[in-house]
């Protein structure tokens, strides 16, 4: 390929077909998304110079001394690893790519500090938001924190050892996502309470950062503060550019995979929605309890024939035959991995993969 393996460049110039460099720190994690995108073109088309170049990209992110976490594409190594483990035999390290990303970026000439924010500002959890862990205490972005969600939730139904991991930093960032939303923020922690009937409650603000960054008097020892970086990009930016519209559009991603239960902050979640090119022959969803005791969740069944609920991380179906309505029990502080079967199916167990009728139903 052009890059023959090295991502040390700032930008790709698509006029010249070669990597560039100028004042901006190199994005060596550009190697996850090119990753991403050839593993696609693989399952779409079916040429093996993608699947090969695919390998080849994860290879080189591997490769790398430590985190050089940029933007939102690292996570997308850890989904295409993942896959690719499954459905091709390999031992790509699923679990450095996971670190990189949610430690964040360490590389002194990178973006450093970039990650994900495991604190409590004021009043307030921000566990689970993407942003600089460094930046004047910490800054949470929108659009990157809903981006996190497109790989990670997918990842498990290929790498089912993560489903608590990732069920609990899910349920932490759909808590601290509403707090982007001028609705669901005070009005003494934003910058623009007075302008929020403008966004309908569907826009968000660019940003929740953990002290303001414009000296604004009533805002002077409030944390956190819900705002956004357009101002103090360009001077002549209206203050109304703090709603963002290019991180609010991807709140989709969160509706396509996130549903309440009848359980308060068990939330169901949806791991075929963002697994595109996958395999998608049952659904499977994700469920973490947070609780310190079991609870009985609810399940509707929307097909027209019986089906069981198969948990893949205990191994065992948790609910037999479900005609509209079952229940099942998911222990104290675990995660189940439910998988949805025909009543009475027939598992048969090879090269990690379980097959029902013929198809992939999920992995081991």
């Amino acid at each position: 390929s052009v890059l023959a393996g090295n991502y040390d460049y700032s930008y790709f110039d698509y006029a010249a077909m070669g990597g560039k460099r100028n004042h901006i720190v190199y994005q060596q994690d550009a190697a996850a998304g090119h990753a991403y995108v050839l593993y696609s073109a693989y399952k779409k088309f079916g040429d093996e110079k993608y699947l090969n170049g695919a390998k080849s990209a994860l290879e080189a992110l591997l490769s790398l001394k430590e985190s050089r976490f940029y933007e939102v594409l690292m996570p997308f190594g850890a989904i295409t690893a993942a896959r690719i483990n499954a459905e091709e035999g390999t031992s790509y390290n699923i679990g450095k790519i996971l670190d990189w990303t949610f430690d964040g970026c360490t590389a002194e000439d990178g973006r450093t500090g970039w990650g994900i924010l495991s604190e409590r500002w004021g009043d307030y959890d921000i566990y689970g938001l993407q942003g600089s862990l460094t930046h004047e205490g910490g800054y949470g972005f929108l659009m990157n924190t809903f981006d996190m969600a497109w790989p990670l939730i997918s990842m498990v139904k290929y790498s089912p050892e993560y489903s608590k991991t990732i069920g609990k930093w899910m349920l932490n960032t759909a808590n601290a996502t509403r707090l982007f939303y001028p609705y669901e923020m005070p009005d003494e922690n934003q910058w623009l309470p007075e302008l929020k009937g403008i966004t309908k409650n569907v826009i968000g603000y660019e940003g929740v950062k953990k002290i303001d960054a414009y000296n604004k008097e009533s805002l002077k020892g409030v944390s956190p503060v819900a705002l956004g970086d357009g101002p103090n990009w360009v001077v002549s930016q209206p203050k109304e550019s703090m709603f963002s519209i290019y991180g609010s559009a991807h709140v989709g991603i969160f509706g396509a995979i996130i549903e309440e239960t009848n359980v308060d902050q068990i939330l169901k979640l949806d791991c075929q929605a963002t697994d595109f090119y996958g395999e998608k022959n049952y659904p499977i969803f994700l469920y973490y309890n947070p609780y310190e005791v079991s609870k009985v969740i609810s399940y509707h069944n929307n097909s027209e024939e019986n089906v069981d609920l198969y948990d893949i991380v205990s191994g065992t179906i948790v609910t037999y035959k479900v005609d509209t309505e079952g229940e099942f029990s998911i222990p104290a502080n675990e995660a189940m991995l439910i998988v949805v079967i025909p009543a009475d199916s027939e598992i048969e167990y090879k090269d990690g993969r379980a097959i029902i009728n013929q198809k992939i139903a999920f992995y081991l």
